[in-house]
């Protein structure tokens, strides 16, 4: 058994705004982030039971919906979510895709996920687009892996085990935590 700290994956195509009859959840175009207006939501939780990674909870005093907001006060203050922020280990990074163009080396979200592919998206056979990823951890029986970050995660552990020798990551990222070890910029 592990424990994966999860958030709302705020997904390209979100279960939960398909789900929705009274259209209260929206995703802002500005930044993807996927959110419930709670004022159009009369708590029919057909989002509660669309999303397939369980993200969406029913609020049974204010009686609607409500889930993970990004913390897009913050983001729009050009500061991080605050789960990157206060995560004890310092494993979370909060940033954007090059999404238009070629994936870009000196992006560090573009290096790690698309240029070296060792953190994946959660369940992607859902089809929503997830747009949160998990460098898949190494003790964990790859059946069971797969089944969580689809194939793939073979090539991610491994790139994951050599990412202290990638001196291009440590240029990237300010600082990154890879087995244990705490690397700063070279």
């Amino acid at each position: 058994m592990f424990y994966l700290a999860r958030i709302c994956n705020h997904c390209d195509n979100p279960a939960c705004l398909a789900a929705c009859p009274r259209k209260a959840i929206y995703k802002r175009d500005e930044d993807g982030i996927v959110l419930v207006d709670e004022s159009r939501c009369r708590g029919y939780q057909e989002c509660v039971r669309a999303c397939p990674y369980k993200k969406v909870f029913y609020n049974v005093i204010n009686r609607a919906s409500q889930k993970c907001i990004g913390c897009y006060p913050r983001v729009e203050e050009g500061k991080v979510a605050l789960c990157v922020e206060s995560c004890i280990g310092k494993i979370r990074l909060h940033g954007f895709l090059t999404t238009q163009d070629e994936p870009r080396e000196d992006n560090p979200f573009d290096y790690i996920v698309k240029i070296r592919k060792a953190a994946l998206p959660l369940y992607p056979q859902y089809g929503t687009g997830p747009n949160v990823y998990y460098i898949p951890p190494l003790h964990v029986p790859d059946g069971f892996l797969e089944q969580m970050f689809g194939p793939g995660v073979e090539q991610a552990k491994e790139t994951y085990r050599n990412l202290k020798n990638d001196k291009k990551i440590a240029r990237r990222v300010p600082a990154v935590r890879l087995d244990g070890i705490h690397h700063r910029p070279l």
